[in-house]
């Protein structure tokens, strides 16, 4: 049984195209029809001036650090605006990407993962979430699912090759995180069949 009076700092994780906006959307719905109040958010995003940062990080090329020290700032203002005063009100809080995201794809550069990790620590006193569930679904077909739904960011326009390496990256942190981070295999699964397993690892 899901403890559903101990609210929760879920995120969901993956590549491009892996279903986790969708999985993130149908737990949100499940805590809703339990009567339950939750708050569904994303990033890189969730407030006016983090939406703003977001469609800088996307769509424009810069430096590495340039790119981090942006993110980072549109999730102080992201924390501190919804998921802090969520959680205070004893809220469920979904969120599409989160840290995890930042180590995988800023951390391929020089930056590193482990840099990433220590930074988010040393800015937000080493807030992370109860539960991070990995959608894992190989880029191959992660993007065969989308391909004619991308938007064309610098990321999503980005080759296969890349894709692997952030899908490398993703399964690397889960054995790192263990403690935090349930792998949900979904490749060849449908969205319900996705959904019932996170329910399964919730309870």
């Amino acid at each position: 049984m899901i403890d559903y009076n101990n609210p929760k700092f879920v995120t969901f994780e993956g590549v491009v195209g892996c279903g986790k906006t969708t999985q993130s959307k149908m737990l949100h719905e499940h805590l809703l029809s339990k009567g339950l109040e939750a708050r569904r958010t994303r990033e890189i995003g969730g407030t006016r001036v983090a939406e703003l940062i977001r469609d800088i990080v996307i769509y424009e090329h810069m430096l590495p650090y340039s790119e981090l020290l942006l993110i980072m700032a549109a999730r102080y203002e992201h924390i501190h605006k919804i998921i802090i005063p969520a959680l205070t009100l004893n809220q469920w809080v979904i969120c599409d990407r989160f840290v995890d995201s930042t180590a995988c794809y800023q951390g391929l550069s020089d930056i590193g993962s482990d840099k990433v990790y220590q930074l988010h620590d040393e800015i937000f006193n080493n807030l992370m979430p109860d539960i991070t569930f990995f959608i894992d679904v190989p880029p191959t077909e992660a993007l065969d699912r989308i391909s004619n739904n991308l938007d064309c960011n610098k990321f999503e326009n980005e080759g296969l090759e890349f894709h692997n390496k952030i899908y490398q990256g993703f399964q690397a942190i889960t054995k790192q995180f263990s403690n935090r981070i349930v792998r949900i295999e979904a490749a060849q699964l449908n969205p319900e069949q996705v959904h019932m397993k996170i329910l399964q690892a919730l309870s």
